[in-house]
């Protein structure tokens, strides 16, 4: 009988050289024999490894995990107490998990919703070495819960001020990769500080999270168009589309459209629905905020330039892929992730832009080049959070944020409010096919990991 360190065939290279396996890894193979197995006529056993698994799938799923990964994984915890016959079944923000039991016991079943909070990676990297731990039956279901619950009333490693920080760099560097001069990257990182400094103000105050990007996208087009009056007049160069732009990545990194198209692909089209409609909500009340924005500006005389049909940014090769690194070690450390994940998340940002710049070159577009950049990221970034053991979502999500379409979505808007509405339909789309591509490299290029990592026992 095969077991996981059986000898890989050759045709899985990451295998055979002895590539560590992440969470997923181990949740895809088949369970060693548990511990100490639960006694499934024991009511309260049975419930506490049900709880620790669906504890450790909200956990999942509430920092962007996809539906399929969180059932994997929580399924695999479960099984590795005992219960291989365990199913989890996620319906947005729902999760439910189900035991059936011997013939003439009730089946045990236990629901549990996720509210959404701010994401926290280095919590996903403790529970991931969590999930490894308890695979590999190092731990017991007492111990683990224990784990999780530590896990769970844990701090932030660092505190808001510093993420407010990642965002500002975040901000900097899509208006530098964009072709802005630093003066712009300097004036975007001053509009992201104000509004999450406002959202967080309006959150404590249990404003919906609607007008939260409602004043948001006001803040950031407000900003760049009052910027772009004080300084037109005195030669020097400042773009509202790029500074818009970045304000509107900064909004919309934190919510869930590639997550949403990754669920679709992976089998989960409610959840998927879910999320898209959320997102869509979202994006229209930073829509909004931008909208009132222009309008107010334009009663006031003060209209942006045209905006330029061309949907990538300008700047030199070298300077956009620095800059996209940068990018993505601001939404890692904006995200709570540890150092070496977010030096991990900048060296895979800058790869997957070198990728994009070269595509770009050939002609082939930017939603062929944003797919093929997705893709390097997620097998690239697979292979060094295997590496550097941390969970390869943390450095994928991190990695593809500064190629989010925001400069298309202010283009298409623009063109919209501007009676143009052809041209701003099908830059909305090319927005839409963007995030598409991006969620399908990053599936696919994971997916290949996965396959060249996969152990003889994963066949069984």
């Amino acid at each position: 009988m095969e077991t996981r360190d059986a000898p890989a065939p050759l045709t899985r290279p990451l295998a055979w050289m002895g590539l560590r396996k992440s969470a997923m890894d181990l949740a895809v193979e088949p369970p060693l024999s548990p511990m100490a197995p639960v006694d499934l006529d024991d009511d309260g056993a049975v419930t506490d490894v049900l709880n620790l698994a669906l504890e450790i799938g909200g956990i999942l799923l509430s920092s962007g995990e996809g539906a399929a990964d969180t059932v994997a994984q929580a399924e695999s915890v479960a099984a590795a107490f005992g219960l291989p016959g365990a199913t989890v079944e996620v319906t947005f923000t729902s999760l439910t998990i189900g035991v059936n039991r011997r013939r003439g016991r009730p089946p045990i079943s236990v629901i549990r919703v996720v509210n959404y909070r701010t994401v926290d990676m280095t919590r996903v990297t403790r529970v991931s070495r969590l999930i490894d731990l308890i695979v590999r039956r190092q731990l017991t279901v007492d111990q683990a819960t224990a784990e999780v619950e530590r896990i769970v009333a844990s701090p932030h490693p660092h505190s808001f001020r510093v993420a407010v920080l990642g965002w500002a760099m975040l901000g900097c560097a899509v208006v530098i990769q964009l072709g802005g001069s630093p003066l712009a990257g300097l004036i975007s990182m001053v509009s992201t500080f104000a509004l999450m400094y406002a959202n967080r103000y309006l959150d404590r105050h249990r404003l919906p999270s609607f007008f939260q990007q409602v004043v948001g996208g006001f803040i950031a087009a407000a900003w760049a168009l009052a910027a772009y009056v004080a300084v037109s007049n005195n030669f020097i160069e400042v773009q509202p589309s790029q500074l818009v732009a970045a304000g509107i990545i900064v909004l919309l990194a934190g919510l869930t459209l590639v997550g949403a198209i990754e669920d679709a692909i992976t089998g989960f089209p409610v959840t998927s629905a879910g999320r898209g409609v959320e997102t869509m909500v979202m994006t229209g009340g930073v829509l909004g905020g931008i909208t009132i924005a222009l309008a107010a500006f334009e009663r006031l005389g003060m209209s942006p330039p045209p905006i330029d049909p061309a949907i990538a940014g300008n700047a030199a090769v070298h300077i956009a892929v620095f800059a996209a690194g940068v990018g993505a070690a601001g939404f890692a450390v904006a995200s709570y992730a540890t150092v070496r994940a977010t030096w991990l998340a900048a060296a895979v940002g800058a790869i997957g832009m070198l990728i994009f710049q070269a595509v770009m070159a050939t002609g082939l577009g930017v939603v062929v080049g944003s797919a093929l950049a997705a893709c390097t990221m997620g097998l690239i970034g697979g292979i060094l959070a295997r590496i550097a053991t941390v969970p390869p979502l943390v450095v994928t999500i991190a990695g593809i944020t500064p190629f989010l379409p925001g400069l298309s979505v202010y283009r298409g808007l623009s063109a919209l409010t501007s009676d143009q509405t052809g041209i701003g339909l099908g830059l909305m789309f090319q927005a839409l096919a963007i995030a598409v591509a991006l969620a399908a490299g990053i599936v696919f290029g994971e997916w290949v990991t996965r396959n060249l990592r996969r152990s003889a026992a994963a066949d069984g």
